[in-house]
């Protein structure tokens, strides 16, 4: 049997997560995916997933070729199309990964032009909040907002993410109005969970930097769900633009403390650092480079802070 064939189903079974979803991609049976992958394992000497009644899972070994077995995929591929056409066009299956507030705000519209452009390739898209593990769980290109720890993952600049302190007049009426972020001590306060620490927000001013700690009734590690917490009056919330700009605009949300900045976020595109960089993740970069400055909201016209307390 070719080993192409034989790699093809490893690549497909390790991101997929079991055979039948393999074998429903490449449009062959189960049993056949079962044999190309015994196949490799005896090629390999090693095993290559552990099986029981109810899972899959890759082995230690099965990580460490995954990435050389998808260059292998990539290169043949493109040596394949070099033959048909005179330019080749990325294929296969590109598995991305973007924040969930994010994403849903920004990544379809981009998304579909990709795949109008290149029909051939099929994307999966995860929506998440944490910082996956790229190579563990086969994504090719991922989506971070935030400042990067070290690691062998490359990064590509796109953009910054401007945050705001915002609350509803609703919420504001009747309490006394935040002067300084000390003050903050006396309100009720959305959460961010995923911030470390989550119970301390960091202010800059013309005076320096001030840390103030909060407290408050709600935790959340959704951009979405911080939003709609705010909008039912629930509290004061950091909120990034593209979830504070309409209603600071409409004056749905008033800007607190608007003498103090918030530190913007960097957003960067992630990826495993390789010797190959598949076409078709190479092609979306491209893409997410060229529409970055549509991600990032207009910095809105906040209203002027309320008289009195």
């Amino acid at each position: 049997m070719d080993r192409i064939d034989c790699l093809r189903a490893f690549v497909r079974t390790l991101e997929g997560g079991s055979f039948s979803a393999a074998a429903r991609e490449l449009g062959i049976g189960q049993p056949a995916i079962s044999k190309r992958i015994a196949m490799l394992e005896s090629e390999f000497g090693t095993q290559l997933f552990s099986r029981t009644t109810r899972t899959l899972k890759p082995t230690a070994e099965a990580h460490r070729i995954y990435d050389l077995a998808r260059q292998i995929l990539d290169s043949f591929d493109m040596a394949r199309s070099s033959v048909e056409q005179s330019a080749p066009r990325p294929s296969g299956t590109l598995r991305i990964g973007v924040p969930s507030s994010f994403g849903r705000r920004y990544m379809m519209p981009v998304i579909a032009d990709y795949v109008r452009h290149y029909p051939e390739v099929r994307v999966d898209i995860r929506f998440s909040e944490r910082f996956v593990n790229l190579v563990e769980e086969g994504i090719e290109l991922a989506l971070r907002i935030g400042h990067l720890e070290a690691s062998t993952l490359v990064a590509r600049r796109l953009g910054t993410v401007q945050r705001y302190l915002v609350a509803t007049p609703t919420y504001l009426h009747g309490r006394p109005l935040p002067r300084t972020p000390d003050d903050l001590s006396s309100h009720q306060c959305i959460v961010y969970s995923r911030m470390s620490p989550a119970h301390q927000w960091a202010f800059e001013s013309e005076h320096g930097r001030h840390v103030a700690s909060i407290n408050g009734p709600i935790h959340v590690d959704d951009a979405d769900a911080m939003q709609e917490a705010t909008m039912q009056h629930l509290g004061i919330a950091i909120l990034p633009g593209w979830n504070a700009a309409d209603g600071l605009r409409s004056g749905e949300l008033e800007h607190v403390l608007p003498d103090y900045t918030i530190a913007a976020l960097p957003l960067h595109a992630v990826y495993p650092e390789t010797q190959w960089m598949s076409l078709r993740a190479r092609s979306f970069l491209d893409l997410l480079v060229a529409r970055a400055e549509h991600f990032m909201p207009i910095s809105p016209h906040t209203r002027a802070a309320r008289a009195g307390g």
